[in-house]
Parts: structure tokens; C-alpha cells; sequence
């Protein structure tokens, strides 16, 4: 049988603030992101008994059932009833720990390719809904765009496109634990922040990319432990950014640009650093199945 293949794309924040701590430990949020085309690719095929096998191209992620690409598989084998398996193999191209939500990007792409081959059991609500409560991050990886991304991840408001621009995406060989970037913080003493409409998302919708650059925020940037995140912004911002972020949890950095020079001096710039460097643009969808 011919595997199912889902493109998963990854994704950024251009504002990450965050408005309340649960006593149960998790965080509600305030976020504005963005899908962008760099792209984990899913292959999955059914399988006749129970079981769930997952395997990993370029990675030495677990695949074991701590993986949420296996979560995910689970989950939503039980909740269409079925008594088939699957075999997951995942071809990675976002980087780990990077704060690109590589890992709920799998997770997305193989909640969208599995409802694909048991004939789409489940709504695509109803899939957020599911994946919500394995990462907080699914419910944007699967529907993607532009939006605003409230509560625990699973309140999404689209809203316009991001102006036209090029994204450069660079990480140090450092990674950085999204669990240990949250306790930092829960220890930093940083006020929560009072909800409210995000300023980028003015900025997005005025279709100005350096209104946009200078309205970038993320928290979680000021207690970061990398000193390299620094450096790179300053390296974009020097070769002509309208704004540089770190993502999510890091230690991703990424710049935006409104000239294809700059973004490419930038890129030159960072990868005899050896840095990993990608240049992205943004788009307007999340995991899709393309057969």
C-alpha cells in the first residue's frame, strides 16, 4: 500500500506574552503566529493489527510512546474505534529544541494523514480538540496562516496574512528545553501580563513589515540562557532586518526582511558562522495531506 504523506510546517511567534499560571502548572497565553515553509514530511500506512511503529529520518528524537507523533496516533486510532495500527516514518527538516514546533508539527501531520486513511472520521475541530490535549501547539499546526492564539494553545482567531517578506530562520548547535525555558521563567518574577490585543497584530493588519519588525515580543527571550540568540539577532538586524525574535522556547532566532539582499547577506553572514540557516517565507496553511 502506498503511504499517506502529510507536509507539516513549521511555525514561528511573533508575539509570545504570557497572562496567567494554573495552579496545575500550565500557562495561558497570549500569541500571534505563523506557519512559514520549512517542512517535517509524514508518511504513514495502515496496519493490520493494534500496533503503532514510528521511525525518524535525520533525528534521534525518541519514538517511543513519549513521542507525540505516537500520542497523536493513538489517540486518534481510539477515538475513530479503530482496531487497525499504522507505521509512521518521519522525514525531519525542522530542528529540535528550537522553539519551531517541529515536534507538534509531526503530531499535526499525522492526526491529518491517519483521518485521512480511515475516511476522515473526525472534523477538523474535532482534531484540534484531540490534539489539544497532547500539545499545546497542534491546534495552530494544524490549521496554520496567521493568527492570534490565545489560552492553552487551542483558542485560534485568524487574522490577515502577514505582509510579503523573507524569513531567515538560524539556531545554534544549542538547544534549549521548552519545560526548562518555562521554569526559568515561573522563577524569574517577570509580571504576568493583562490580556490584551497583541501589537503586531495592528501591525500585520496596517500590511507594514517594518511596523511588524518592531512590534515583535516574546517573553520567554528575556530569560532565555543563550548567549548566541543575541548574537544572531544583532547579525540580522545588521544586515538590514525590519525585526528579529527568538521563537517559542528557542533557540531558534528568525529575522524578517523586505529585501531579498539583505535576507541573503544575512544568510551568507550566519552560515560561516555554522549556524543552521534556512530562508522561509510565510503561508497560509498547516499539516496537509498531499496523497
Amino acid at each position: 500500500m502506498r503511504p499517506a504523506r502529510v507536509k507539516c510546517p513549521a511555525k514561528l511567534n511573533l508575539y509570545l506574552d504570557i497572562s496567567f499560571r494554573m495552579p496545575n502548572g500550565y500557562h495561558i497565553m497570549e500569541m500571534v503566529m505563523q506557519t512559514v515553509n520549512l517542512f517535517d514530511t509524514v508518511y504513514l500506512t495502515l496496519r493490520d493489527d493494534s500496533e503503532i511503529h514510528l521511525t525518524m529520518d535525520n533525528s534521534d528524537i525518541p519514538t517511543d510512546e513519549t513521542n507525540i507523533a505516537w500520542r497523536c496516533a493513538r489517540a486518534l486510532l481510539d477515538a475513530a474505534g479503530s482496531r487497525e495500527g499504522v507505521n509512521i516514518r518521519i522525514h525531519k527538516q525542522i530542528p529540535a529544541q528550537a522553539g519551531l514546533g517541529g515536534g507538534s508539527a509531526d503530531g499535526a501531520g499525522v492526526l491529518v494523514g491517519l483521518n485521512a486513511l480511515l475516511n476522515s472520521p473526525l472534523s477538523e475541530k474535532a482534531l484540534c480538540d484531540l490534539g489539544a490535549k497532547i500539545g499545546a501547539d497542534i491546534p495552530f499546526c494544524l490549521v496554520g496562516g496567521t493568527a492570534v492564539v490565545r489560552g492553552y494553545g487551542e483558542i485560534i482567531e485568524p487574522i490577515d496574512p502577514l505582509p510579503p517578506c523573507h524569513i531567515l530562520i538560524a539556531k545554534p548547535a544549542v538547544g534549549i528545553s521548552t519545560a526548562a525555558c518555562f521554569a526559568r521563567y515561573d522563577e524569574s518574577g517577570i509580571p504576568l501580563a493583562l490580556p490584551g490585543t497583541p501589537p503586531v497584530k495592528a501591525a500585520i493588519q496596517e500590511g507594514d513589515i517594518a511596523a511588524v519588525g518592531k512590534s515583535l515580543y516574546n517573553v520567554l527571550e528575556r530569560v532565555c540562557d543563550c548567549e548566541e540568540i543575541d548574537h544572531i539577532k544583532s547579525e540580522m538586524l545588521a544586515c538590514g532586518a525590519a525585526g528579529s525574535l527568538m521563537s517559542g522556547s528557542g533557540s531558534a532566532v528568525f529575522g524578517l526582511f523586505a529585501r531579498t539582499a539583505d535576507a541573503e547577506a544575512a544568510a551568507r553572514r550566519l552560515k560561516l558562522q555554522r549556524y543552521f540557516v534556512r530562508r522561509c517565507s510565510p503561508i497560509q496553511y498547516g499539516a496537509s495531506f498531499v496523497g
